[in-house]
């Protein structure tokens, strides 16, 4: 159940709040509190409906953010070995959305997106935006943790491919380990899912297979 909340009324003890602000307090995203309970810093903006579905279909799927998929790496520079992907369902197709109600929500990956062995006919994602297994389209992005390496890796928004300059620290969660593993620029950056879609909204324009 999604309840909404007046600013300064209590949140129930069991919720796992959102809060939509114009300046984020712990980072946009989702994070664990003290009590490793959920909780997503949603930014505030025209659209902003879209970020909360995108947040809370993340939330539902891992809460805690230790939910990894083994796969071959993506780097077009790897050997090709096997790594592991953070399950965040909807950071590949972050820039594609559609309508219920009347009101704009994210669209999310299909567990297919990680069958590298799936048929052309596959849906990847449930708009059908994405072409094959690990599509990740500019304005989107995927992490993984390699073990050859220790290190985290990301292909970011601009398609670009960059690796984490320190080890991963195996007291956090994946989720953050990731959030840790690069720089406050780069995390603000690839979290602002408001300034990605401005910016990459006529790239995902032109992905009109799949539904309306």
């Amino acid at each position: 159940m999604v309840q909404a909340l007046d600013q300064g009324e209590n949140v129930p003890a069991n919720a796992w709040p959102m809060s939509i602000l114009d300046q984020s307090e712990a980072g946009l995203g989702v994070h664990l509190d003290n009590n490793s309970k959920p909780f997503a810093e949603i930014q505030a903006g025209d659209d902003w409906s879209i970020t909360a579905s995108h947040e809370m279909l993340e939330m539902l799927v891992d809460p805690l953010g230790r939910k990894l998929q083994s796969d071959p790496d993506i780097d077009p520079s790897s050997d090709g070995h096997e790594v592991q992907y953070l399950v965040e369902v909807g950071d590949p197709c972050e820039v594609f959305s559609y309508a219920i109600n009347g009101i704009n929500v994210s669209d999310f990956i299909t567990p297919e997106f990680y069958d590298t062995n799936a048929p052309a006919s596959t849906e990847f994602d449930f708009l059908g935006r994405l072409n094959q297994a690990f599509d990740v389209p500019q304005g989107c992005y995927i992490s993984w943790f390699d073990p050859q390496d220790g290190r985290w890796h990301q292909k970011q928004t601009d398609g670009t491919f960059i690796t984490a300059r320190a080890k991963a620290n195996p007291k956090l969660s994946p989720r953050d380990q990731g959030d840790e593993a690069f720089s406050e620029q780069e995390n603000r950056a690839r979290h602002d899912q408001l300034a990605i879609r401005r910016k990459y909204r006529p790239l995902a324009a032109k992905r009109t297979v799949g539904r309306p």
